[in-house]
């Protein structure tokens, strides 16, 4: 009898979830096991996507925001009360494609699409403890003068940029088209994107949101180009996270998620690929919406509660791509690319662009960037260029580059 139960005991320690398991779980897994039940919220439903991805529809009101102690007792607002989206974009010509995990399901009302974090994704994460958080490496200031344009911005440490920046006034909204493409990402500690920036506060500590595509193989565990948000309250040294990763942002469409893959991207010389984003503050209503698509549908918004200097504006808007690495400033230099992968020099079908940028100040309308200056931080590796193949019509601001190349960027 004593050895059938030493039998019994010694089976039921190799099973886990009534599954066999030769190898016991390492610290490692079970700080794993612990934070996916942090980070994972009850499902009504769950869609396994072709790609791989899974896709929980939780109950609205049981979002990760509500844990934030200042928005405890806070109401949903389903979508804005009103808002003037200005022109579309009707001049830059691309399809607006899918999500992956679109093709496989749908999430009933009164729930949104969460991206489910799996083991792997922690196991495979840089830090599991900061996981969602992007790198913090520090900031320096960076002075930046151009022709219309003189400001003090903060560049965080490891990171490299090509963007069209705009200083010098208030700003309550940003919007422009993103072309989407895949571009290489050389390590797995390393990230790329493609998006729009609104700041406000000192170059070291100031307040952010943002919104686009990104390529992270330490977030997500592969190179697939995904849909993403990201905010933080001081520069994103203790604060802040990308998609719903922590309490802050607050998510309204149950069509569209956060950090899931597109199904599709952009080929040289090919069928061109570009989302429509608009960043804008109701201030009436104290939030900073996010919309999404030509129909620019409400993705859901970051309470203006949750900031100092985004209370009220943005001092400082950037449209186009960051590369993070550790190895930005070393030789060998990072092959992770921005954008495309090529350089703007060339142009359309071949480098990535963001289409009809605007900004929206005090008067309530959307307007071309002004005052506004170009800026690549690594110019041998990225670039950054304002080009309009007829004269008199407006640019489409290219930006992008290989990082390590023969025989200038080495």
């Amino acid at each position: 009898m004593l050895l059938l139960l030493l039998a019994a005991l010694l089976f039921s320690s190799q099973m886990v979830d009534g599954t066999p398991n030769s190898v016991p779980l390492d610290k490692e897994e079970l700080l794993a096991e612990k934070k996916l039940k942090l980070l994972n919220r009850p499902a009504v439903k769950s869609i396994q996507s072709e790609d791989g991805d899974i896709v929980d529809c939780v109950d609205l009101y049981k979002q990760p925001a509500f844990d934030h102690p200042l928005l405890k007792n806070h109401t949903i607002q389903m979508k804005p009360d009103d808002e003037i989206s200005g022109e579309r974009d009707e001049g830059v010509k691309a399809r607006v494609p899918s999500q992956a995990w679109q093709r496989s399901g749908s999430c009933p009302d009164g729930t949104i699409p969460i991206l489910r974090i799996q083991k792997h994704h922690l196991l495979n994460a840089a830090s599991m403890e900061d996981y969602g958080r992007k790198p913090w490496h520090g900031m320096t200031k960076h002075k930046i003068r151009t022709s219309s344009l003189s400001v003090d911005a903060g560049i965080e440490g490891l990171h490299a940029y090509g963007v069209l920046m705009a200083s010098g006034f208030s700003y309550i909204g940003a919007k422009a088209s993103i072309n989407i493409w895949n571009p290489r990402v050389g390590g797995d500690d390393e990230f790329t994107t493609a998006q729009i920036w609104l700041r406000n506060g000192p170059y070291n500590s100031s307040d952010s949101i943002e919104a686009g595509w990104i390529v992270d193989p330490s977030l997500y565990g592969d190179r697939r180009t995904r849909f993403f948000v990201y905010w933080t309250t001081d520069s994103g040294r203790t604060t802040g996270c990308f998609n719903l990763l922590c309490a802050g942002f607050v998510q309204t469409n149950p069509h569209v998620a956060l950090g899931a893959a597109f199904a599709s991207t952009s080929q040289r010389d090919g069928r061109q690929y570009g989302i429509q984003l608009n960043m804008w503050l109701d201030s009436d209503n104290e939030k900073w919406w996010l919309m999404f698509g030509d129909d620019e549908v409400a993705v859901g918004y970051w309470p203006s509660s949750l900031f100092a200097g985004l209370r009220g504006a943005a001092t400082l808007a950037l449209f186009g791509g960051d590369v993070y690495s550790p190895r930005i400033h070393e030789k060998p230099h990072t092959t992770t690319a921005m954008g495309s992968g090529d350089f703007a020099s060339y142009h359309w079908g071949t480098a990535c662009w963001i289409g009809k940028p605007r900004i929206k100040d005090y008067s309530g309308e959307y307007k071309y960037p002004y005052p506004f200056g170009t800026l690549s931080t690594q110019t041998d590796c990225y670039s950054a260029e304002n080009y309009a193949e007829i004269l008199w019509t407006e640019p489409l601001f290219y930006f992008g580059g290989p990082g390590r190349n023969h025989p200038y960027c080495e």
